[in-house]
């Protein structure tokens, strides 16, 4: 979809009132890069302040760093005054979608996302609606709402921006256009490169080893496909971080990672096929249980356990994964076979 003509978006803005921004629950580089960049448009195009909604935590530790960096702080969702806000712009997720709550008793102005999924029936209500999934990554397409109002982002969005242009297509590795590209470099030349070294880079903490070691021991590779489907995790991020991992193992043509947190399991799918689709793949593997989103060659969801016993889960998931992927009858094979025991000298 090419871009909207950007008097809709000045049209669909208030004329007095803050506005809240958010995006989906547990934000990623390109939600928070993408928030920061509406920030900066709303404040520096039409002199409207702008306060954060931030849903759940972010714990994956790039993440945390950008928001720590950047200074990206935010209210609780619970702490919003209607009274005090004129209206929600959305970005990086669309309010139908399962793990995007805007806040209530407040209308949605603005919808702007890459993700495919409602596309198809833009809400009557919603003023400025843009999906468009073409574009590797929502930072981009707020960059291209910039440079539509002739604004040159400040140090602090442009390395908002490219943090999120750069994780979102994989250093342009993954489903990045030509509007990517360009974004990419512009935003490189413009960005803090000390401050992105330090997100790209930072600390981690002794439970993302033990994660990923125990990530190691469930991985099971049958044919191409790699299922890492854990027990409970610690974030829902790391399902995203572990499918992303997997992939890169060689042979490995889809990736498919879940795990349990807070009463829900959440998937991730990726796949490095040219021409394949995560999203329908993924909606086939869930068959009708949760919901999910993505495009290109990712893709996530979740479903409710709601006292489901999680090993069953598991084991669905599994046998559908192998099913819609059509690995046959290619038997499953742990990723380091079992170490053979050592007789005991007597």
């Amino acid at each position: 979809m090419t871009r909207p003509d950007p008097r809709d978006f000045a049209r669909a803005l208030p004329e007095e009132g803050r506005l809240v921004l958010t995006t989906h629950r547990h934000p990623d580089p390109d939600g928070l890069g993408a928030m920061v960049g509406i920030e900066y448009l709303l404040k520096t195009r039409f002199g409207i302040a702008a306060d954060f909604v931030l849903e759940g935590r972010i714990r994956r530790a790039e993440n945390l760093a950008m928001r720590e960096i950047l200074g990206i702080d935010a209210l609780p969702k619970g702490g919003v005054d209607p009274a005090q806000y004129a209206g929600v712009v959305v970005v990086d997720a669309q309010p139908g979608f399962s793990h995007t709550h805007p806040p209530g008793a407040l209308p949605v102005l603005a919808v702007i996302d890459h993700h495919r999924g409602s596309e198809e029936a833009a809400p009557e209500d919603v003023p400025f609606f843009w999906v468009a999934p073409d574009y590797g990554a929502t930072s981009t397409m707020v960059w291209d709402l910039l440079r539509a109002f002739d604004l040159e982002p400040d140090e602090r969005t442009a390395t908002a921006l490219f943090c999120g242009v750069r994780y979102d297509t994989n250093n342009l590795l993954r489903e990045a256009g030509p509007r990517d590209e360009e974004a990419f470099r512009e935003l490189e030349r413009r960005a803090n490169r000390r401050m992105v070294a330090e997100i790209d880079q930072p600390p981690l903490p002794r439970h993302w080893f033990v994660q990923m070691h125990e990530a190691i021991e469930t991985c099971r590779l049958s044919g191409g496909l790699v299922l890492t489907l854990l027990g409970e995790v610690r974030s829902p991020e790391t399902v995203a971080e572990v499918a992303d991992w997997f992939m890169r193992l060689d042979g490995a043509e889809w990736s498919l990672a879940g795990g349990a947190c807070d009463g829900v399991y959440q998937v991730s799918l990726r796949t490095d096929l040219p021409g394949a689709d995560a999203y329908p793949t993924l909606r086939a593997i869930l068959d009708g249980e949760g919901a999910c989103g993505g495009h290109g060659r990712m893709a996530g969801g979740q479903l409710r356990l709601d006292g489901a016993d999680l090993e069953e889960v598991r084991e669905r998931l599994r046998g559908r994964a192998r099913s819609v992927l059509a690995v046959g009858d290619a038997p499953e094979e742990p990723l380091i076979p079992p170490v053979p025991s050592t007789p005991r000298n007597r």
